[in-house]
């Protein structure tokens, strides 16, 4: 992985929250989806998807925390 955190691909397209990708042979799951538009003759058009990913173990864990937060 890039020294900043970041790495570049191309997902396939109907990629959702929790669904598990393969980074460099790492698991993840995916945390968060961004679309971007970009303004282009006077249409919005769609430029970049960004997701945001966590280990595995990581989503699970804050999953669970998350979970013991809502029943206090």
């Amino acid at each position: 992985m890039a020294t900043d955190g970041r790495t570049r691909a191309t997902p396939k397209q109907n990629i959702h929250c929790g669904e598990s990708v393969t980074i460099e042979g790492q698991a993840y799951t995916v945390s968060a989806v961004t679309h971007r538009y970009q303004l282009r003759k006077g249409r919005y058009e769609p430029s970049e998807k960004r997701l945001d990913v966590l280990s595995t173990g990581r989503y699970i864990l804050n999953l669970y925390l998350q979970n013991l937060l809502d029943q206090s």
